[in-house]
């Protein structure tokens, strides 16, 4: 049996201060619920913002998947899921190689 995906709010503090430590810039955009699982990570490096979402993997453990691409789509995307969730937790990260600091995250090229 797989584990649960461990709680946003276990997650979100950790990658704040790993990234702060690295020298990036890291914030909350939405604070779900405590004890939820849903989380959206946007990432934004220079020109480029990506969003990025925790899904079950095929092997019930939780994995990212890109689901959106450029401002506009990420925007969009971002205000699709906080209707459709409003607990859900959304973190925005400012720094290179951000799949250092999350795993299972798919590189960013």
């Amino acid at each position: 049996m797989t584990e649960p995906a461990p709680p946003a709010s276990l997650i979100v503090p950790a990658l704040v201060r790993q990234v702060s430590a690295a020298g990036g810039f890291a914030t909350v955009l939405n604070k779900g619920s405590p004890y939820g699982s849903a989380l959206l990570l946007v990432h934004r490096w220079q020109a480029d913002v990506r969003a990025y979402e925790r899904v079950p993997g095929p092997d019930g453990r939780p994995t990212w998947r890109l689901a959106a691409n450029g401002t506009e789509s990420v925007d969009s995307f971002l205000a699709r899921q906080r209707r459709f969730d409003p607990d859900m937790w959304v973190i925005e990260l400012d720094v290179a190689n951000p799949e250092r600091f999350v795993p299972d995250m798919p590189p960013v090229d």
